[in-house]
C-alpha cells in the first residue's frame, strides 16, 4: 500500500468515527481531527474555545466501559474461568472480541486505533535495547514483555476459543488499552474507560482540558481548563508520570520532566556488625539484600522519604538501635533524622550508591548531550537517551546534593541561620529536604 493509500484509508476511517459519535449523540463542535506531516493525529480548535466551556461530550453508549467488557461474552467467561486482577485484560479481549465480531457496533471506533505501535519500547531493536543499558526503563521493558506473554497463555488455557487471538493481536489490544484508558467515576465507582476520541488529544502538561463525568454519569465531558485559538492544538495530560512510565506505556516522553525518578537500590554495608539486627528493623529477607527504591525530587513524596528512612537506619550506630528499635515498634514508617553523626552516615551511604550506580552506565551525561546535539539519532534512539540521560542527571542531582549537605552539616551554626533567612533559597531543588530535616539537627530543634 503506498503512502498516499494509507494515508487515505486512514482519514477515511477517522471520518466513519465522527460521524458514528455525531451519530450516536456525541458532540464536538469546536474540535478537528487532523493528519499532522509526520503521520501522527492531533486536535485543533477550529474556532476559539472559552476557558470552562465544554469542548467534548460523548455518551454512555459509545465509552467503552470496564462494565461493559465484564458484561460480554468474552468478560463472563474471564470472570468464569480466570477472574484476573488486572482488568485491563477484560478490556483488551473486548477489542479483540469486537475486532472479530463480523458488524461490530464498536467497528468505527476500532478502526479508527493504531494498526501498531513501532514507537513502544516493546518492538524496539536491538540497537535500541542497548541504548539503554544501566536504565530502570530496561527492567520494566522486560517485566511488561514477560507480563503479557504469561496474560496470554493463561487466557489461551483457561477461556475455550482464546487461541483464536493471536500473540499479536492480543499485545496490540493491551497497549490500545494501556495507553489510552481513563479513570472515570460511573454509578458510584471509579471504572477503567475508552472514550473515542477524548483519547486522541496529545498529552502536555498543564493541560488545555479537564474531564469528568456528567453528573448522572451517563456522558463523559471535557471542559476547556484555559481558552485555545481557533488552529492551536487542544491538549490532555496523561498525568504526572516520570519519563521512563512515559516511554513504556505511551512511547513518547517529555524533555526536562519534572517528574522524573530514578532507580537506586539501598542495602546494608558488607561486614557491618550491626547487620542482622538492621536485617530485622528493615525485615529484609537477607542481610545482603538490597531493596528498590524509585526516588524523585520532591522529598514530600512518600517513596523519597521511605529510602531517606531506610538509609537512616543502614546507617546506624549502636548508640542509634535503641532509638530506632522505640520508634519502629510505635508505628513509625518514614523515621526523621536521628542526630548529625547519623545523618552524615546517611548522606555518606547514599553518595556511595549513586555513585555506583552511575558506574553502571557505559556513557556519560556529557556523551549523552553529545548524541543528542548531533541529530543523527532516529525518533526511538532519541528517545532512549533521552530517557536514560533523565535517570541519570537525577542520580547526578543526588550526588552533587549529598556533597553540599554534607558541608552544610558541618558548617557554624551563625552562617547556617544566615543561609536559611535568604529569601533566594540556596539549596535549590533539595531545599525542603534541608529545612524539613538538616536544619533541625543544625539548629537543635
Amino acid at each position: 500500500m503506498s503512502a498516499d493509500t494509507a494515508a487515505s484509508s486512514s482519514n477515511q476511517k477517522l471520518s466513519n468515527l465522527l460521524r458514528w459519535l455525531e451519530e450516536g449523540g456525541a458532540r464536538f463542535p469546536k474540535l478537528q481531527l487532523v493528519r499532522r506531516e509526520d503521520g501522527e493525529r492531533a486536535v485543533l480548535a477550529q474556532a476559539p474555545i472559552s476557558t470552562g466551556e465544554t469542548v467534548l461530550q460523548v455518551p454512555r453508549t459509545h465509552m467503552l466501559t470496564l462494565e461493559l467488557a465484564r458484561e460480554s461474552d468474552i468478560g463472563r467467561a474471564i470472570a468464569e474461568k480466570l477472574d484476573p486482577d488486572n482488568e485491563d485484560l477484560y478490556l483488551a479481549s473486548f477489542l479483540l472480541q469486537e475486532k472479530h465480531r463480523e458488524g461490530s457496533f464498536w467497528k468505527p471506533y476500532i478502526d479508527s486505533l493504531p494498526e501498531s505501535y513501532p514507537q513502544m519500547p516493546l518492538f524496539y531493536g536491538s540497537d535500541e535495547h542497548a541504548l539503554l543499558k544501566g536504565c530502570f526503563a530496561l527492567t520494566l521493558l522486560t517485566h511488561q514483555a514477560q507480563s503479557l506473554q504469561e496474560d496470554y497463555l493463561r487466557l489461551c488455557r483457561s477461556v475455550p476459543g482464546y487461541e483464536r487471538f493471536t500473540p499479536g493481536e492480543f499485545v496490540w489490544a493491551r497497549l490500545s488499552v494501556s495507553s489510552r484508558l481513563f479513570s472515570l467515576k460511573q454509578g458510584g465507582y471509579l471504572g477503567q474507560t475508552l472514550v473515542p476520541l477524548a483519547d486522541m488529544l496529545n498529552h502536555r502538561r498543564p493541560p488545555d482540558v479537564l474531564w469528568e463525568t456528567s453528573e448522572d454519569g451517563e456522558s463523559f465531558v471535557m471542559k476547556a481548563n484555559n481558552a485555545v485559538a481557533a488552529g492551536d492544538e487542544v491538549h490532555d495530560s496523561y498525568g504526572a508520570k516520570s519519563n521512563d512510565l512515559m516511554l513504556l506505556h505511551f512511547g513518547f516522553l517529555t524533555e526536562d520532566n519534572e517528574h522524573d525518578e530514578a532507580f537506586l537500590g539501598l542495602r546494608i554495608l558488607d561486614g557491618d556488625p550491626l547487620a542482622a539486627t538492621k536485617q530485622m528493623l528493615l525485615m529484609l529477607p537477607s542481610p545482603t539484600t538490597a531493596r528498590p527504591f524509585k526516588i524523585s525530587r520532591p522529598y514530600v513524596h512518600t517513596t523519597t522519604r521511605m529510602a531517606f528512612s531506610f538509609l537512616r537506619i543502614a546507617a546506624a550506630v549502636p548508640n542509634d538501635i535503641e532509638d530506632i528499635s522505640s520508634r519502629v515498634m510505635s508505628g513509625e514508617r518514614a523515621l526523621g533524622p536521628l542526630s548529625v553523626e547519623n545523618e552524615e552516615n546517611v548522606l555518606e551511604l547514599l553518595a556511595a550508591t549513586c555513585q555506583a550506580r552511575l558506574s553502571i552506565f557505559p556513557t556519560s551525561l556529557a556523551q549523552d548531550e553529545e548524541l543528542l546535539r548531533g541529530g543523527s539519532l532516529s525518533p526511538n534512539a532519541r528517545n532512549c537517551v533521552l530517557v536514560r540521560r533523565a535517570e541519570k542527571q537525577l542520580i547526578a542531582d543526588y550526588l552533587e546534593m549529598t556533597r553540599t549537605c554534607l558541608e552544610l552539616l558541618r558548617t557554624p551554626r551563625e552562617e547556617v541561620e544566615r543561609l536559611a533567612a535568604l529569601s533566594d533559597s540556596p539549596w535549590g531543588w533539595f531545599d525542603a529536604y534541608v529545612r524539613t530535616d538538616l536544619l533541625k539537627l543544625i539548629l537543635g530543634e
